[in-house]
């Protein structure tokens, strides 16, 4: 994770935990309420719906629609399966890079770029924790019950990826064309373009920091700080007049490290 994203997450977990605790001195929070709970999902499947949106986004950016099945074992502890897919694109920055990339006399030896990797298809299985449990009274007579939870797991993915400087069939070298628009300006006539494709399935790993808000007895709503981690891969010492031939070149990065994607889930579960 890269120093930028750490902050990002580091604050936006602060600030959830801070809740819990403002709540508390400003004396909101119920404590008698951990050994009366109102709501006790232990022994209660769960089926939850979230969306995901992306914290930060560099050169990929990503939204998250996930499907999650849960057995709650005790009150603080649940196994649950989540599935989903996660619409990704490049940014404005990746396609400013391609665009600018081939026209660079003085890159015609060079490497990848680091995190260009975007999920698509996945599903984890994991447990969460959730030691605490609380009521915040937000509104006069109206208090609202919570789970403070953190969650692990881990599983497959698939991967895609399209590379912003490896082009087989440069169009206009000038302005940096590598598709079948019809008009040099719009690049939204494209139907086709000519980058050089990957795709994969690896292992992902999981991890969430959330609250869940109880709605009565059956529903419920989730926030979530989600980070979806997986090894990353990318070629060094590429050859322009290779890849321009449609010949493979460079190879593999030693020492790839991790894609992190740090996403804000929103989600709503109902327990059966």
């Amino acid at each position: 994770m890269n120093a930028r994203t750490l902050r990002v997450f580091a604050a936006l977990s602060l600030s959830l935990t801070a809740l819990g605790a403002a709540a508390q001195e400003d004396g909101v929070l119920d404590t008698a309420v951990v050994r009366n709970r109102l709501y006790k999902p232990a022994g209660h499947p769960e089926l939850s719906l979230s969306v995901g949106l992306p914290v930060q986004t560099h050169l990929t950016a990503h939204y998250f629609f996930d499907v999650g099945i849960a057995y709650n074992l005790f009150d603080t502890f649940a196994l649950e399966a989540r599935a989903g897919y996660a619409a990704s694109r490049h940014t404005g920055l990746a396609r400013s890079i391609s665009e600018s990339f081939l026209d660079r006399e003085d890159k015609r030896v060079t490497d990848e770029l680091e995190d260009m990797w975007r999920m698509n298809l996945h599903g984890v299985v994991g447990a969460r924790w959730a030691p605490i449990y609380g009521k915040i009274s937000l509104v006069a007579d109206i208090p609202v019950h919570f789970q403070t939870y953190l969650w692990a797991g881990g599983g497959l993915t698939n991967l895609k990826r399209q590379s912003v400087i490896q082009c087989t069939q440069v169009v206009d070298r000038a302005a940096g064309v590598c598709d079948n628009r019809t008009a040099v300006d719009d690049r939204g006539s494209a139907t086709e373009n000519y980058w050089v494709k990957e795709s994969r399935v690896a292992p992902v790993v999981s991890a969430a920091l959330g609250f869940r808000f109880f709605i009565k007895e059956q529903h419920g709503i989730r926030l979530e700080l989600r980070d979806w981690i997986f090894k990353d891969s990318y070629r060094v010492n590429l050859l322009r007049d290779d890849w321009e031939a449609g010949i493979a070149t460079g190879e593999p990065a030693s020492s790839p490290g991790l894609t992190h994607l740090v996403q804000f889930d929103l989600g709503y579960t109902f327990s059966f």
